[in-house]
């Protein structure tokens, strides 16, 4: 088109040019300069003659250059050629492709304000799982009990090591811990970021975060599961064992010590104790340091501790409650040197709670030497 608008020009502009020749020619007979100039009219001699392009433009055409040069259309209205548009198309794509590496790359954490680390919405969480992928596997919901392990940490401080049982409680604020477990399945490894100061004042006794800028990490291994209900029914099942062992516990006692033979009478706190070898040393008083050597029974004979099997005597202050109930009455009553055999009902042990391998209501049976008393 704009071939054509020029040649429209040219012609104008041969039209008048030649106006002028004849004007000159009129007026001035012997003009050397005014022939020269005319002789020398290359230009407008051949405009003239590549007139066939014109000639060849339909007359609607030629209309309608005519309407385009009185209202030029702005250049982002004109219409695009092929070669215009395929241009547009691959743009397009090219800009949507990079728009998905983006989102790609920010859901891998490539942009996350922790790397390696990406952005729970709904929680405001930062988390990494590791390993194998359990999306098949159960998710905790409030009111579940799960078994795990994990850690704290700040910087380079470790604050707690690990906590076996946990029940998910309804979160306290958004993106605490309660709401980190909720996004596990069992199985799961991974390390959350949690936000220090709330984790400190609702999860601690510790008001004020005490690590300054550093997040705080939670690394944490989610190996067990137990629905609510099936942890309601559990619970029921097991206080009613729990009713059980503890009427059980004394026809358990008097069976032990009938099997065995022993005929000295228990104290009133229903404690046994017998001399297997007397001491002549002297009999240690609250505040005192006492060294023995031990080895922890069951009733039923598995041993479930032993200072001798160590070969690491066991020292500790008498009357400190460093030791169980138990301990501290019979060995109050024990000489230096002295040998005994102790069977201790589980309200001076460690009751319905058990600890380790000691089941709840468990009376216990220890075999006792004191060896050093200061």
């Amino acid at each position: 088109m704009e071939e054509n608008n020029e040649e429209k020009i040219n012609l104008d502009k041969t039209i008048m040019d030649s106006e002028v020749k004849n004007t000159v020619e009129g007026t001035i007979s012997e003009e050397p300069i005014v022939e020269e100039t005319i002789a020398e009219e290359p230009i407008v001699e051949e405009t003239t003659v590549e007139e066939p392009i014109v000639e060849e433009t339909p007359q609607e055409e030629t209309a309608n250059e005519t309407d385009s040069k009185e209202e030029p259309v702005p250049e982002d209205k004109q219409p695009k050629s092929g070669a215009g548009r395929k241009g547009a198309i691959i743009a397009a794509i090219i800009i949507g492709i990079a728009a998905i590496v983006l989102i790609v790359l920010a859901c891998m954490g490539k942009f996350s304000k922790y790397p390696g680390f990406k952005k729970d919405r709904d929680t405001g969480i930062y988390y990494q799982f590791y390993g194998d992928i359990h999306d098949t596997a159960a998710m905790p919901k409030t009111g579940d009990l799960v078994g795990i392990l994990f850690s704290l940490r700040a910087g380079d401080s470790l604050l707690i090591p690990m906590m076996p049982n946990q029940m998910i409680m309804d979160s306290l604020y958004n993106g605490d811990f309660f709401g980190a477990l909720r996004m596990m399945h069992v199985g799961d490894s991974a390390t959350f970021i949690l936000n220090g100061p709330d984790f400190f004042e609702n999860f601690t006794q510790t008001k004020q975060y005490p690590f300054g800028e550093d997040p705080l990490y939670m690394d944490i291994k989610l190996f067990g599961h137990m629905s609510k209900a099936d942890f309601e029914k559990a619970s029921k099942e097991y206080e009613e064992m729990l009713r059980q062992k503890e009427a059980e516990e004394g026809a358990a006692i008097l069976k032990y010590v009938q099997d065995n033979n022993i005929k000295v009478q228990p104290t009133e706190d229903g404690l046994y104790i017998v001399t297997n070898k007397k001491g002549t040393g002297a009999q240690p008083n609250p505040g005192q340091t006492v060294t023995v050597h031990y080895t922890g029974k069951l009733l039923d004979g598995t041993v479930f501790d032993s200072s001798v099997e160590r070969g690491e005597p066991f020292t500790f202050t008498l009357g400190s409650q460093q030791v169980i109930p138990g301990w501290e009455i019979a060995v109050g009553q024990m000489h230096l040197g002295e040998k005994a055999t102790v069977i201790i009902p589980s309200k001076l042990a460690y009751g319905e709670r058990g600890n380790y391998a000691i089941p709840p209501f468990s009376p216990l049976v220890f075999d006792i030497e004191v060896i050093n008393v200061n």
